[in-house]
């Protein structure tokens, strides 16, 4: 939530006209819009994440659970300062910290269920630059990045002088528990690393910066609206069952850096970039899954529609996340995480959908009478 770093900052004002938050795009942009989507049949598939088949998940995350709330305790006991007084020096003798462990599926998503989706077309890429660019231009519209003035960026995307900024007593510094993420005051999606960057020649890269907010207003001028859960994890699955990736098995040199963005290397310091990109990648890169979707694991998290006013549902992981789980999340078509609907950052962006109408025989046959009727 963007007030772990800077509350006041949420009363910012927008200056300008309002935008205009019901007027849609042109007829003829919005069927553009749509001859770029993959349209899907439905069906049932599966739901959710694998991890509890891994032999000893359950033992270890009970486990993790009790140790968990023995440090809970032992801080309640103890008060906030006196413990991290200890944690720090535990720190300082090159020892282990009283850290809390990651019990819940190391893809964040609920055990896997049988689901059905209906009839539906998605985006083949995330929302690119170039898309979004024509929405802002159209309607006006301040993103909520722009709204309060900065965002979120990993240090390692910024430039020498952008962290310098940064950790400037005037700055906005830092997260506290992950100093890789940076305040970065007038970033947003046309200067996604802050003030000194552009996003010249990067019109395909994913609209990042993006809230659930912003999300929702640019499916509706488009004609369109969030994929559903369902709808986002049945399209990332591309018709396979029961598979952890959008292509299918690991492959067999272990090596992923051909089929996603993600981190590679000791994070968050060092990302060796095998996959050609240290931060978020253009939407349309690597090979699509069977269904002709780009990037559906990996690069930017994807917000979908659903959740509640205080939690909204983000899919898919980013290039913060890793393939082994050994930072941040586990990617996996299962992968999940939740935020507030005005969050956004570096490594956040969303594609959209729309519905498609089934053919029922009522329809066909009131089709055939009004043929017979214009005769």
């Amino acid at each position: 939530m963007r007030s772990v770093v800077c509350g006041a900052l949420l009363a910012a004002l927008v200056f300008g006209e309002k935008p205009d938050l019901t007027k849609k795009a042109p007829e003829n942009h919005q069927k553009l819009l749509q001859a770029q989507q993959a349209e899907l049949a439905g069906g049932s598939f599966t739901f959710g994440t694998l991890d509890n088949e891994i032999e000893g998940w359950k033992e270890a995350a009970e486990k993790g659970k009790e140790e968990n709330q023995r440090i809970q305790d032992m801080q309640d006991s103890i008060g906030d300062e006196t413990f991290e007084m200890i944690n720090e020096q535990l720190a300082g003798m090159n020892r282990q910290g009283m850290e809390k462990q990651r019990v819940e599926n190391r893809d964040g998503s609920t055990e896997a269920v049988i689901a059905r989706a209906e009839p539906f077309a998605i985006d083949k890429t995330t929302v690119s630059i170039d898309q979004f660019r024509k929405f802002a231009k159209d309607t006006g519209y301040k993103t909520e990045a722009e709204t309060f003035q900065w965002s979120f960026v990993h240090d390692m995307c910024l430039s020498k002088k952008m962290v310098e900024l940064v950790d400037h007593e005037e700055g906005l510094g830092r997260v506290k528990e992950s100093p890789h993420w940076c305040g970065v005051y007038g970033a947003y999606w046309r200067r996604p690393e802050g003030p000194d960057s552009s996003i010249k020649g990067k019109g395909h890269y994913p609209a990042v910066h993006t809230s659930w907010n912003d999300a929702v207003a640019y499916c509706n001028w488009a004609g369109m609206r969030l994929p559903t859960e369902k709808e986002w994890e049945y399209a990332a699955r591309g018709g396979l069952e029961d598979e952890l990736y959008p292509w299918g098995e690991e492959p067999d040199d272990h090596n992923f850096s051909t089929y996603l963005n993600s981190w590679e290397g000791k994070f968050p310091t060092e990302n060796l970039a095998h996959d050609g990109n240290i931060c978020a990648g253009p939407g349309n890169s690597y090979e699509p899954n069977a269904y002709g979707l780009y990037n559906m694991v990996g690069n930017v998290w994807e917000w979908v529609g659903g959740g509640t006013a205080e939690k909204r549902v983000l899919r898919g992981g980013s290039y913060v996340d890793t393939i082994d789980g050994s930072a941040n999340h586990l990617l996996r078509v299962s992968t999940r995480m939740e935020n507030s609907a005005d969050s956004g950052g570096h490594n956040t962006g969303f594609r959209c959908a729309r519905t498609i109408r089934k053919k029922t025989k009522k329809n066909k046959k009131q089709k055939k009478t009004q043929r017979r009727s214009d005769l």
